[in-house]
């Protein structure tokens, strides 16, 4: 027996810190899911002499910017897994 089976014995149920990533496609339409949520249109942007501006300025409020950046990029959580005696895993997002 090692010093760590001494310390926590055996165990079924660990959590594991996960990056995920999303793909470009999927970034767009959650992209389009949080516009949608605070500004009405799944497209906040227009063309005005060649340049993207916010079609709704009004509307971009601080929850909103926040939420746009939090989109950009990876995310990391913790994932309680579960093992039942047959091996197969059950996760659930801890906080």
């Amino acid at each position: 027996m090692t010093n760590l089976d001494e310390l926590f014995g055996p165990e079924n149920k660990f959590i594991v810190p996960v990056n995920i990533i999303l793909s470009k496609d999927d970034e767009v339409r959650l992209r389009k899911f949080i516009n949608l949520h605070y500004l009405g249109d799944v497209d906040a942007n227009h063309l005005v002499d060649g340049q993207f501006q916010a079609k709704y300025p009004e509307k971009e409020i601080q929850e909103y910017k926040d939420a746009s950046w939090k989109i950009s990029g990876h995310f990391r959580v913790n994932l309680a897994v579960e093992f039942d005696t047959d091996g197969n895993p059950t996760c659930e997002v801890v906080k």
